[in-house]
């Protein structure tokens, strides 16, 4: 790069010299001072450029170490951090980890992590859920890191001692001792064995201590000295007023001791006002001092009722409430808590409270109702009546009308439109009154029965007004249009049932059928299926018989004959016995 630029220069040089002389030439040398002035400045030129290019080429030699110190830093600072991935790439990730039984209910990934930055990429491997962390012990573990697996382990380890309640004793002179009996409660994850740490001999009343230990199964103690008072008597005893008092409630043993009691002096004590009274016993030498406490904490008892009454009713205060009270003091103090809203229409709670002369309470709660009479009396008996036509009936027997406040109460009979002289169905109507005015109005169904002649008129009014004149097609299609279908037979008079219902079954239909045809004169058989589910009529029309059916729905209606008739759609390939009736067709 040096050469070509020195080369460049020169040449720039020689053009530049060139220049010179042809300009001398060209202005024919006007003059020799010209020529030396042209000469001091083109060799002051040259210097100012050797002293530039020198400047450049240094400059560029700079250039050029800088880049190489670039490039050898660059390269080392790549080293660097290529070492460092490499390590970072292949360092441990996860690390052992104790834990203490109990204490953890699930273990994470997390928990294995060295460094939580880590935990992207980072995966537990190994199902913990098969880990039972309530024992000791050493587990396993497999995790991995971009997909680069550790195995670690998992220390289930026991250093927490059990925990333990104790407390001291007062047992009698013949007391072996236990040391569960010092003990109220313990836990631990693992078993536990408890023992007494040098167990003294028992043979005279007075103090011990008593080292309790508990251990558990890894060898994590909890011990306590704790203190065992032998004694024939206890220190203190306490009894609620009026309860009886036993020497068995204050001696550890009553065969051994009795005699240090005296049996009235228990009686003196328990029919005492409340306070403390002293009974000083005396054994072996050893005076102790025993404190019975009479006491009277238990609150009074208090029974309440509930209460319903009218609007214009009025109660006498909380005391209406008040069943009964009772407290040992023979004093109970009641007070109404809060106030009795006798406007309030509906439900209302009543706090009472009850106070014995040593301020025990006891709180109850009765509900008031209070309602308006809008109700009218009740009536019973008004089951419904059937009778034979022309028979008579005592409306009276049996009904009574009852109001919740007046009680009995008289009521009235509307019967003029009951006629016991015609078959039919008919209402009574009953009015009864409250002395508040309330009415109650009760309707009672009279059924009046029907005889032969009642059907024979009512068939006979029925043929007239609707049969009569009409040929044997007609009847059925009167019929069939004019009574409607139900699953009812007619029960003992189909032919009345299916006039005044205006319905029936098959069954009903055909005898219908057959009583008109039989008034006309005209012959006729009811005919019915082998299984008996369907009824109709076979018609003698000038000793040719043909199917007639008149019940509504799919049924042919028309003269039909045994195949006609079989293969119709509201058959359904139901039969007849066909030896049993005349054929049709």
């Amino acid at each position: 790069m040096e050469e070509i630029g020195t080369t460049q220069i020169g040449l720039q040089q020689i053009n530049e010299r060139s220049i010179c002389k042809a300009t001398m030439t060209e202005d024919n040398l006007n003059g020799e001072e010209k020529v030396t002035d042209e000469k001091d400045e083109e060799t002051s030129k040259e210097k100012s450029r050797a002293k530039h290019y020198k400047k450049e080429k240094n400059n560029k030699k700079i250039f050029t170490k800088i880049i190489i110190i670039f490039i050898v830093i660059a390269g080392i600072i790549e080293l660097i951090y290529g070492g460092y991935m490499i390590y970072e790439k292949y360092k441990r990730k996860f690390k052992n980890i104790d834990i203490e039984i109990g204490t953890v209910k699930e273990i994470k990934m997390e928990n294995f992590l060295i460094d939580s930055k880590y935990k992207d990429n980072s995966h537990l491997l190994t199902n913990l859920e098969q880990i039972n962390f309530s024992e000791v012990g050493e587990h396993k573990v497999l995790l991995s890191h971009d997909d680069r697996e550790e195995e670690v382990v998992l220390r289930l380890v026991d250093t927490t001692p059990p925990k333990v309640e104790f407390q001291d004793l007062t047992k009698y002179i013949d007391y072996n001792p236990n040391a569960d009996d010092f003990i109220i409660s313990k836990e631990d994850l693992s078993e536990m064995k408890t023992t007494i740490e040098n167990i003294p001999a028992i043979n005279k009343f007075g103090e011990y201590n008593i080292n309790v230990i508990v251990e558990d199964a890894y060898g994590n103690i909890t011990n306590k000295i704790c203190k065992l008072c032998i004694k024939w008597i206890k220190d203190s005893y306490s009894i609620e007023r009026g309860q009886t008092l036993r020497k068995e409630d204050l001696l550890y043993n009553v065969e051994a001791d009795g005699d240090l009691l005296d049996e009235n002096r228990l009686k003196e004590i328990a029919n005492s006002d409340i306070g403390d009274y002293e009974i000083v016993t005396t054994k072996d030498g050893i005076e102790i001092k025993t404190i019975i406490k009479v006491t009277d904490l238990t609150p009074p008892t208090l029974e309440l009722k509930n209460i319903t009454m009218y609007d214009d009713e009025k109660i006498n205060g909380k005391d209406s409430f008040i069943v009964n009270t009772f407290d040992a003091s023979g004093e109970v103090t009641t007070t109404l808590k809060n106030e009795i809203n006798y406007s309030n229409i509906g439900s209302q709670e009543i706090v009472i409270e009850a106070v014995d002369k040593y301020g025990n309470k006891t709180e109850k709660t009765a509900t008031l109702t209070i309602k308006k009479d809008t109700i009218g009396p009740v009536f019973s008996g008004l089951s419904q009546i059937t009778i034979a036509r022309g028979a008579g009936i005592n409306f009276e027997s049996g009904v009574t009308a009852k109001d919740d406040r007046d009680g009995i109460c008289g009521f009235d009979v509307d019967k003029s439109k009951v006629n016991t002289n015609v078959a039919g169905t008919y209402y009574a109507t009953y009015t009864s009154k409250d002395k508040k005015g309330n009415t109650t109005t009760k309707k009672r169904k009279i059924v009046v029965n029907h005889n032969q002649e009642d059907t024979e008129n009512k068939f006979n009014e029925y043929y007239n007004n609707n049969l009569a004149g009409k040929s044997v097609l007609q009847i059925v299609e009167t019929i069939r249009n004019g009574i409607g279908y139900n699953t009812n037979w007619g029960g003992d008079d189909p032919i009345w049932y299916g006039l005044t219902n205006r319905k029936g079954n098959c069954y009903v239909h055909a005898l219908l059928v057959k009583k008109a045809l039989d008034k006309k004169g005209i012959s006729s058989i009811i005919i019915h299926t082998t299984d008996k589910t369907h009824y109709w009529n076979l018609v003698n029309e000038g000793g040719k018989y043909a199917h007639y059916d008149s019940t509504p729905g799919s049924h042919d209606i028309y003269d039909a004959t045994d195949d006609e008739k079989f293969n119709s759609a509201g058959m359904k390939g139901r039969n007849w016995d066909r030896n049993a009736y005349p054929k049709a067709g």
